[in-house]
This record gives C-alpha cells, structure tokens and sequence, in this order.
C-alpha cells in the first residue's frame, strides 16, 4: 500500500473530473 501513489492518483483523478466538468 503506497499513501503518495493513492494521493497522485487521486490528484490526476479529480484533474480529470475538472477538465470533463469544464467541458
């Protein structure tokens, strides 16, 4: 279990959610 490999992902996640909702 890796917390900074949960946390990039979830960055990238929301990023992702951002861009979409924008759009």
């Amino acid at each position: 279990f890796k917390h900074d490999n949960i946390i990039m992902n979830t960055s990238q996640f929301t990023q992702s959610s951002w861009a979409r909702h924008v759009q």
